[in-house]
């Protein structure tokens, strides 16, 4: 019995350390940073009216931040600027969720912020940042990138973008 006890007490602990670490499986605290919008935010709460939409995703949308337009080429097809936010919106928690939420974004401006980092941080300070913020390093090396996680959350790191994103699951197997 006292074994039972023991066991239920270390769950209740685990529980609360999560609930109180400020990341839940469908939530993460926005941190000081340059973006308009935040991985997880609910797309409702969100006016994406000033943002060009990027056509060419199915099962969501694509926004880009409103500081940046897309080229148009010869061809009449856009491109994305060399240098830009682009915001992913899609069901979420799962692909049948009626909500909608911001379930990527992929940074290629370095002027952007994100727990005090962006694509011109060393290696070093990335890892740093990441860790104190209570991420951990899931791959990669400072050579190739790195994939840090926390929760539901992913942050990659890769030569010339950072990308933000949030689990998503797909139970009752959509197909777009």
């Amino acid at each position: 019995m006292k074994r039972f006890f023991s066991i239920v007490l270390t769950a209740l602990i685990a529980l609360n350390c999560l609930l109180l670490s400020g990341c839940s499986a469908r939530t993460l605290p926005r941190p000081e940073t340059d973006l308009e919008f935040w991985i997880g935010e609910n797309a409702e709460d969100a006016d994406f009216s000033r943002c060009a939409e990027k056509h060419g995703i199915m099962g969501g949308r694509e926004y880009y931040g409103s500081a940046y337009t897309p080229a148009v080429g010869g061809n009449g097809l856009e491109t994305d600027p060399d240098e830009c936010v682009i915001y992913t919106v899609a069901p979420y928690p799962d692909a049948s969720s009626e909500a909608r939420h911001v379930v990527r974004i992929t940074i290629t401006d370095p002027a952007v912020s994100v727990y005090g980092i962006t694509l011109n941080s060393a290696d070093a300070e990335i890892a740093a940042a990441m860790k104190g913020n209570g991420f951990r390093l899931v791959s990669g090396d400072t050579a190739g990138g790195m994939t840090f996680k926390k929760g539901g959350f992913t942050f990659r790191f890769d030569s010339g973008k950072i990308v933000i994103s949030a689990a998503t699951t797909n139970k009752k197997g959509i197909q777009y």
